[in-house]
């Protein structure tokens, strides 16, 4: 069960080009590609004729074009030609989803066309920002996608999963500020630690020689889009980063997941980037490697529930609006 009417990151805008792009979203499959104006296109990937995926044709004059018996259709969803035959049957058009490139992610709306607003996809403005330096990467999730948004409302995870990268062993009992908001829109937190030690990649970062203070300002957004301020600094040197995750469900148990990570900090030095980059791919990769072995255990255990601890206060806020999220889809259907 999926939350309607939200939009959805898909893929990265560099990703749609000239190919069909196919993406399972919430349980629907869905091709994208551009049209011949350049302008973006999603619709479910299924040829009205037999069901082909569209996904395995070709985009042909700005059009896609079935790779079974050359059906195309256009941007909106309707069939324009059809092999050796004139006349083009009215059914023969499929679902068209609105869909936008915004920050460097193709989104797309989940449910009615009609309640589409773009105004409600997050400002991600840090990637193409001159002020700021980054990079974006995916991967994918044998987990479902709570399962990776819990992992980013609970930073507690950090002193333990990433010791050998942006944690520390030693932070692991340190006293926590831990402040969580819940407002109309979003849910809102903040963790502070003092006079921690860096964790290796985030001392090379800040060139940092001792320890710091670091502090992380959470945001959530329904469906499931996350974004971490993360700031650290000594007595002489401070230094931001953001850290941008939309998390879409692929099934009830695998997903997308993006990491868009962004510094105000050495902008030019395309060498940090590049590093960055290569220490962030780890990171997630110690992410993985607990969510997705979480996931098996609950797909054998179902009928095991977990016991909350006091790190849990914004996991457990967010499954709060989560619940109240889908009362509010499931009373607007009856």
């Amino acid at each position: 069960m999926f939350l309607q009417n939200h939009w959805y990151a898909a893929a990265l805008t560099e990703e749609i080009g000239s190919e069909p792009f196919g993406r399972t979203i919430c349980g629907e499959a869905i091709v994208l590609f551009r049209t011949g104006t350049g302008a973006l296109a999603a619709l479910e990937d299924r040829c009205a004729h037999r069901h082909a995926p569209l996904s395995l044709g070709e985009v042909r004059d700005g059009v896609i074009e079935c790779g079974y018996h050359g059906l195309r259709f256009d941007g909106s969803g309707r069939c324009v030609h059809i092999p050796g035959q004139g006349n083009i049957p009215p059914r023969a058009k499929v679902r068209a989803y609105p869909s936008v490139d915004r920050h460097g992610w193709v989104w797309v709306w989940i449910g009615d066309p009609a309640q589409a607003d773009e105004r409600a996809i997050p400002d991600f403005h840090w990637f193409g920002d001159p002020q700021w330096a980054g990079f974006q990467l995916y991967f994918h999730v044998d987990a479902a996608a709570q399962l990776f948004v819990d992992n980013l409302l609970d930073l507690s995870h950090v002193a333990f999963t990433h010791k050998a990268s942006i944690g520390s062993a030693a932070a692991a009992d340190a006293p926590v500020a831990l402040d969580v908001t819940v407002h109309a829109d979003r849910i809102e937190g903040r963790r502070a630690l003092k006079d921690v030690d860096p964790g290796p990649f985030v001392a090379g970062w800040g060139d940092f020689k001792g320890n710091i203070d670091r502090t992380s300002t959470y945001v959530w957004r329904p469906p499931s889009h996350m974004q971490v301020q993360a700031e650290f600094e000594d007595a002489t040197t401070r230094i931001t980063v953001m850290v941008i995750n939309p998390i879409t469900p692929e099934t009830e148990t695998t997903a997308h997941f993006w990491m868009g990570w962004a510094r105000d900090f050495c902008v030019g030095d395309t060498a940090l980037t590049d590093k960055a980059r290569e220490e962030n791919t780890q990171v997630i990769l110690e992410d993985l490697r607990i969510i997705e072995a979480q996931q098996r255990i609950m797909t054998a255990r179902p009928d095991v529930d977990a016991v909350p601890i006091n790190a849990d206060k914004a996991v457990l806020a967010v499954h709060k609006e989560l619940g109240r999220l889908f009362a509010a889809q499931d009373k607007e259907r009856t």
